[in-house]
């Protein structure tokens, strides 16, 4: 067993598609490197608290349930440590911090363990990842969150029905980062919990609602034309997949729900950027057009609270 492990997993943006990934859609999601979760966990002497966490109830809501789905995995009582946490991803942001730090726990916890980090696939990391929230948690949650930050690339993910019943994963696709464009990213100061946000979606999927059933198709289908419009480097089209989705997103969740970030959203497209949410709420990423736009948005942001980031890192 190791005196020291520590491990650090990205954020991530849900560039197409989302939120379809639970309802047999199709996504296109990366990792980005401006923001990261590092996990250390080391030997604990402690009897009274074993497993000794952060003080803080936020992190302490995931890493427990995070050890319990540790130890279901792989049949065995977690030994004694002390973890520590330090996250710069922005919190409820819809930028994936709380899978991010349960991802970066998990490996170490294996590691520390002595347990191969191969012994899992990135596929089965991530559907490991996803049972914190769903089983132990009772949330709404999908995997086109988990899936880049297990692999630690772009991926286009296909959650077609008949391959999801049938074997459970869909079709996960490698895509180089290297052929999108330049792409900016604003946050808000602080967000809301993801799975309240996707609450009613679910009962309106289970109750086969005829409006909801069709925007989750097209929300697949712009995930779909998005694949090409990346492999060919048409940022044209890229730009207008990324309005449309916003555009059908609002459809499904309403004005209301959409608070804030549709105010955000508007405010980038008047200057000239498509824009649309980076996940449930509360930041949005859009596609620099050029120079003016970047100093117009930095002062325009800032205005209304939030924070502009020019300088997305998409490839390691």
């Amino acid at each position: 067993m190791a005196n020291q492990i520590t491990c650090s997993i990205p954020a991530r943006i849900g560039l197409l598609g989302n939120p379809s990934d639970g309802y047999f859609g199709a996504c296109i999601s990366l990792p980005v490197y401006n923001w990261q979760a590092t996990v250390v966990i080391s030997p604990n002497d402690s009897t009274d608290e074993p497993h000794k966490l952060p003080d803080n109830s936020g992190l302490r809501r995931i890493m427990g349930p995070t050890i319990t789905v540790f130890e279901k995995r792989f049949g065995l009582t977690a030994s004694p440590f002390k973890a520590e946490i330090e996250t710069t991803i922005p919190r409820q942001v819809g930028l994936s911090g709380s899978s991010a730090i349960e991802t970066a726990f998990m490996l170490t916890l294996m590691a520390y363990h002595d347990i191969p980090l191969d012994s899992l696939t990135p596929r089965e990391l991530a559907e490991l990842i996803l049972k914190i929230e769903s089983e132990e948690l009772g949330m709404v949650a999908g995997l086109q969150d988990r899936l880049p930050q297990a692999y630690g690339c772009m991926l286009y993910m296909d959650f077609d029905e008949k391959l999801m019943e049938a074997r459970g994963f869909g079709d996960y696709t490698e895509l180089d980062s290297a052929h999108l464009p330049r792409l900016w990213v604003a946050h808000a100061t602080s967000g809301k919990d993801s799975g309240e946000t996707h609450s009613n979606i679910a009962k309106r999927w289970q109750e086969k609602d005829p409006e909801m059933v069709d925007i989750i198709h097209h929300l697949a289908e712009c995930a779909n034309n998005g694949r090409d419009a990346i492999l060919s480097n048409d940022e044209i089209a890229l730009a207008s997949l990324i309005d449309t989705n916003f555009d059908l997103r609002r459809e499904l969740f309403g004005d209301v729900a959409l608070g804030e970030t549709l105010d955000a959203v508007k405010l980038a497209r008047s200057m000239g950027s498509c824009a649309k949410q980076c996940g449930s709420g509360g930041s949005i990423v859009g596609i620099i057009t050029d120079n003016d736009f970047l100093e117009n948005a930095a002062v325009a942001f800032s205005e209304m609270g939030w924070t502009f980031y020019a300088d997305v890192e998409v490839v390691m």
